[in-house]
């Protein structure tokens, strides 16, 4: 068996991806063998306060999406297999099975500078959030600011976003897990969460985790973005496209535009310079492929000048 080092944990590849239950010293302890969605459980390391983050595979054209691994959602444990988590139209209590047949990629949390009590109080404050409202990015004030104080008197003071709702039931502990802090945009992505040091991984599966990272969500001229945007990519002129992948597996990146292959790249960095000229609304496609015949597709709507 190969085991690779991820991120600063152990990471043991498959035909299917990976999983594996981590403890501080980032041993091998376990591995998750798939069952039926309605008999699954959550792994025997998780405990009530611990953060789910997760990949979802129907997001490649929503605006919400930002690049990077576990960034499409998130919940917190409140036990009995049980997790909260802030979706449209409210925040809702639901098993973990429903998460496990809906991700892509999955990791569980845990807040390590908290104590137990601090813990079974943050998933408690959750908890008494169900049925709360959601609050929509691209609605009214038009930005997912994470605000902690439900008492105030702004429209989205009781609203919740999937990761606000986490950051706040740890921020009322007195524990900020955003990494960004307050600083600009004041708005908290999966990703900050992740990397936040009072956080650390204590189990990871990864499958199919392949993303188009360039061009993603802004103006790009001369290959180069000149703009970040809140949803639509423009690319002027020739651009290089880049596709990253955190499954160890894959061995081939396949590049299409608007179904068409273009080219075929088999060792990493993925990238390929789309040069043609052409106009309009363009899909590009990325098909990441392992030696076993797995394939893994992402892929970005972008509007071509040039």
């Amino acid at each position: 068996m190969i085991v690779f080092l991820l991120m600063g944990v152990c990471f043991v590849p498959n035909l299917q991806g990976s999983s594996e239950k981590i403890n501080e010293s980032s041993s091998l302890l376990q591995s998750d063998r798939r069952v039926p969605c309605d008999n699954i459980t959550v792994p025997d390391c998780v405990e009530v306060g611990d953060l789910l983050l997760l990949d979802l595979p129907w997001v490649e054209f929503i605006y919400y999406r930002i690049p990077g691994p576990y960034n499409d959602h998130g919940a917190i444990y409140v036990g009995n297999n049980t997790f909260v988590d802030a979706v449209v139209p409210v925040v809702k209590s639901r098993d973990y099975s429903h998460f496990y047949s809906l991700q892509k990629n999955y990791v569980f949390l845990r807040v390590k500078t908290a104590n137990e009590s601090q813990r079974q109080a943050a998933a408690a404050w959750a908890a008494s959030k169900v049925g709360s409202p959601y609050q929509h990015f691209f609605r009214p004030p038009w930005f997912g600011l994470k605000m902690a104080n439900t008492n105030l008197s702004l429209p989205i003071a009781h609203k919740f976003y999937c990761m606000e709702l986490l950051w706040a039931a740890y921020y009322h502990q007195g524990i900020d897990i955003d990494q960004n802090g307050w600083s600009f945009p004041w708005w908290v992505p999966g990703d900050d969460i992740l990397n936040d040091d009072d956080v650390e991984i204590i189990y990871r599966n990864v499958a199919n985790s392949t993303e188009i990272t360039k061009p993603f969500k802004g103006i790009y001229v001369a290959n180069t973005k000149r703009m970040s945007t809140l949803e639509k990519t423009i690319v002027l002129g020739e651009i290089t496209i880049e596709a990253e992948t955190y499954n160890e597996n894959v061995t081939r990146m396949d590049f299409f535009i608007d179904d068409v292959f273009m080219a075929a790249v088999t060792l990493p960095p993925f990238q390929w310079t789309w040069s043609e000229q052409a106009s309009g609304r363009r899909m590009i496609k990325a098909i990441a492929s392992d030696g076993q015949g797995n394939h893994y597709a992402t892929s970005v709507i972008v509007w071509k000048i040039f």
